[in-house]
């Protein structure tokens, strides 16, 4: 082989490595967002899950309050 096709042969091998380092790159970073995106939706779910479970507790509470009996007593003038 000449110089020339080796050169060229190096200069081919040289741009593959750098475009696949480049798509290594852009598909490390699209799976970091991908899953950053995920846990923060379950961390969203989990927080209005828990917020759920809040909402029923404080009604079972005041479900429970009105139901206790209460004492008459008179009206004051």
């Amino acid at each position: 082989m000449t110089p020339a096709q080796v050169f060229t042969v190096a200069a081919i091998g040289g741009l593959a490595v750098v475009v696949g380092l480049v798509v290594v790159v852009a598909l490390g970073a699209g799976l970091y967002t991908l899953i950053a995106r995920i846990i923060d939706l379950r961390d969203a779910y989990r927080e209005r899950r828990a917020l759920v479970r809040q909402r029923a507790a404080d009604l079972a509470t005041l479900n429970a309050i009105n139901a206790l009996p209460t004492a008459r007593h008179p009206a004051e003038d």
